[in-house]
């Protein structure tokens, strides 16, 4: 079985770690991931709104390459 959990406060992300740490010997693989997904999500919505601020002629529209490297 597989759980995800996200905690928004890192204190208590570590202290949930460091107990679950302690179920290693009983077979309990700990995998820590980081929030990079998160910062894809919003670099995504950012982009979105950009096209739409473009679309409604509130922005200028720039170089696709420039806006790409930033997704």
């Amino acid at each position: 079985m597989q759980i995800a959990v996200n905690f928004q406060n890192e204190t208590i992300a570590q202290k949930v770690l460091w107990m679950l740490e302690h179920f290693k010997n009983d077979g309990v693989e700990v995998i820590k991931l980081d929030n990079t997904d998160d910062e894809v999500i919003n670099n995504f919505k950012a982009g979105l709104n950009e096209i739409h601020l473009i679309n409604q002629g509130k922005l200028n529209s720039r170089p696709v390459q420039e806006f790409l490297n930033e997704l």
